[in-house]
């Protein structure tokens, strides 16, 4: 699914577009301070941990497919790649991604099952509720009965320790963008806004601006919809690691699967 066309304001050279439309192509770079490597080989630990190898594997919310690049089991045989935005997935390598689609994780495109399905970097947060039941339906559906889904959130202890009002720049050649970030703790929001500044030919600059909002929804909420959903919190794991304390965990991981005795969903 294709995001929404950008929509300029004329009279103030402002380009006001749907996220990650024009993030896009700057992604990789504003990107570079993750490790991804060692991400990889904590998904690896987790699959290890909880005796997983899958044999095909769907990724959700892949963005441009960085993790792809090194996330890359021995075991895995077929691999989908997906994100909402159009813009994102088109820059996915198809030698790592393998098969990209644009897609909306709350109503997949997809028949068979899977072995493994992924969703990282919080991508997950920026679903409502709602959408989040709708997905681990989804999840049940495509699961293998002994397929794994592994994601992770983010918390509002990372939100108010890195991202409460914190403005940013970032330069490539001519142009420049500016990162505004802040949370809301009334409304559990986290906004990210990006404005970027692009020379024109003329010497002015075309001023395009995307918001991001996601919703730190807790962990409780996670367990009692996957438990709706007829799925299995097999384990709840703070940051990087498989300590179960979450008290000052920046990042959960989530490993569910599907409920033994159960049956699809018509």
């Amino acid at each position: 699914m294709a995001p929404r066309s950008s929509h300029r304001n004329s009279s103030q050279g402002i380009e006001v577009a749907a996220p990650y439309e024009k993030l896009a192509p700057y992604y990789k770079k504003i990107m570079e301070h993750v490790d991804y490597v060692d991400w990889a080989f904590y998904l690896n630990t987790l699959l290890k941990k909880h005796k997983r190898e899958p044999s095909s594997l769907l990724e959700l919310g892949a963005g441009t497919g960085l993790l792809a690049e090194h996330f890359k089991p021995v075991s895995i045989k077929k691999r989908i790649t997906t994100d909402y935005s159009f813009e994102m997935i088109r820059k996915a390598s198809p030698k790592t991604a393998g098969y990209r689609v644009a897609a909306d994780a709350s109503s997949l495109p997809f028949t068979g099952v899977f072995d493994m399905m992924l969703m990282t970097y919080d991508a997950i947060n920026y679903l409502s509720k709602s959408k989040i039941e709708d997905l681990f339906k989804e999840v049940f559906r495509l699961l293998s009965e002994k397929g794994v889904f592994i994601f992770d959130v983010t918390t509002e202890y990372n939100s108010l320790t890195y991202f409460e009002d914190v403005v940013d720049v970032e330069e490539w050649a001519n142009d420049f963008i500016i990162r505004r970030s802040w949370y809301e703790s009334r409304s559990l929001k986290q906004y990210n806004q990006f404005d970027f500044f692009i020379l024109q030919k003329d010497g002015s600059y075309l001023r395009e601006t995307e918001k991001h909002e996601q919703t730190i929804h807790p962990v409780s909420f996670f367990i009692k919809a996957a438990e709706k959903a007829k799925l299995e919190v097999e384990g709840v794991y703070a940051d990087f690691t498989t300590e179960t304390d979450l008290s000052y965990a920046e990042r959960v991981h989530f490993v569910i699967s599907k409920k033994k005795n159960t049956k699809a969903r018509p």
